[in-house]
């Protein structure tokens, strides 16, 4: 029989030296550090695509609802005994029975996940974006004569006011094209125009750049926002840069996205006018 050279008491098992275990250590840092903004990625790209197709659903509710009204788009809100703090009825309620989310309020707190975007608590720039722009619909405070953040009804989605109109507008001189309710027939480029854009704060609807709400979510997701189209579809545009920035017509800068048409012809998306031109 052959016998080991080595007596078994004098064996030793190696183990990692300490310089073997920091290089496995920065290898395991050096890998999360390249993962862990990939799983951030996916995680928003999961989210812009959850939003994204709620606002297809609440299109096509809109849609139905506009069918079974003689083509015409619902209100962004309609008057019931109205005042500043109730009596008014949402766009929510009148296309509820469409895309059945359960609740019967406009409040989001009885309301199915449908209404709310994913990235409903992302903070927009306050008080300034990136190159010193002022936001001027955001205000914590509630100083400077404007309304704190946090009024009713904190909707995820407005409707475009061009689109349609509200019970306060109807009938009005100044309102001009939003005096009248807005119907099918009236919406000149229904594969253009916007129909809902995310919202936070002020207000139950919105009227595009000019420093109003859509500016403010306009970088939501991805640097960049869902928006639903008069004809159905649903797609992720670009935000402006810098945030708050806008050009002499008022339209936001580095975006695709116009306020207003005419300033730029060839937009793929637009808020005004109802009639496209």
């Amino acid at each position: 029989m052959v016998r080991s050279s080595v007596p078994s008491s004098r064996r030793v098992c190696k183990g990692f030296t300490l310089i073997e275990l920091l290089v496995v250590i920065a290898i395991i840092a050096i890998l999360a550090a390249i993962l862990f903004p990939v799983f951030a990625q996916a995680r928003e790209k999961a989210r812009a695509i959850t939003c994204v197709s709620n606002m297809k659903q609440l299109a096509l509710g809109w849609l139905m609802y506009v069918q079974d009204y003689d083509e015409t788009n619902p209100l962004t809100a309609l008057c019931t005994g109205c005042s500043d703090t109730g009596g008014q009825i949402y766009w929510l309620e009148n296309i509820e029975p469409y895309v059945k989310s359960g609740g019967h309020s406009s409040d989001l707190r009885e309301k199915a996940s449908i209404f709310v975007c994913p990235n409903y608590n992302v903070a927009a720039p306050y008080p300034t974006d990136e190159a010193g722009n002022k936001a001027t619909n955001i205000d914590p405070t509630g100083e400077n004569g404007n309304m704190p953040v946090g009024r009713w009804p904190l909707t995820s989605y407005a409707p475009n006011f061009s689109v349609t109109t509200a019970w306060w507008a109807l009938g009005q001189s100044w309102a001009g094209e939003n005096a009248n309710v807005g119907t099918l027939a009236s919406i000149g480029k229904p594969g253009q125009q916007i129909m809902l854009a995310e919202n936070h704060d002020c207000c139950v609807e919105t009227w595009g750049g000019g420093g109003d709400n859509n500016w403010t979510e306009s970088r939501r997701h991805s640097k960049g926002m869902n928006y639903a189209i008069m004809d159905g579809h649903a797609k992720w545009y670009p935000g402006p840069t810098p945030q708050y920035g806008a050009d002499s017509n008022g339209e936001a800068l580095g975006t695709p996205v116009a306020t207003n048409i005419k300033n730029r012809p060839n937009a793929p998306i637009f808020f005004f006018p109802r009639a496209g031109e």
